[in-house]
């Protein structure tokens, strides 16, 4: 059983219908990284895929401080987002895509996970190379 948040209505409208065109079982609602509307220790896994270069870093932190609150103990978060470019080509591309610059990247998470309480936690490359992940575990 999954369940999946956005911000957006809109993006919840789209997901919905994604998913019943599918076949999934998944229960979209809208809602806020900073304030899910969840108890405490809900979840076995937490997803955030392409969000989290929309946000401050602040808000980063403060997000992942409530994705902690809600996975169980020993919960699993992953993160896939955009990596942070370096290089000519890269600051080139990086408008042309996203529409805007990355001043930070998937690569910066590591540091505001921990701050936020994760342990174990692991970043590395995704095979298109403006991805990366990180990942960790909700510590004690």
């Amino acid at each position: 059983y999954a369940i999946g948040i956005d911000a957006a209505p809109e993006m919840v409208a789209v997901a919905r219908r994604k998913a019943t065109r599918s076949g999934k079982i998944v229960e979209f609602e809208v809602g806020l990284i900073e304030k899910m509307d969840f108890p405490d220790n809900s979840f076995d896994a937490v997803l955030s895929s392409l969000m989290m270069h929309h946000l401050p870093d602040d808000l980063k932190l403060q997000g992942l401080f409530e994705i902690r609150r809600v996975l169980k103990p020993g919960g699993r978060l992953l993160i896939v987002d955009i990596q942070r470019m370096e290089g000519s080509r890269q600051h080139m591309l990086m408008p042309i895509v996203l529409h805007r610059s990355v001043p930070t990247g998937i690569q910066d998470l590591g540091a505001l996970m921990q701050e936020a309480g994760f342990v174990q936690i692991e970043t590395g490359d995704l095979k298109f190379k403006m991805l990366g992940f990180v990942r960790g575990l909700k510590g004690s």
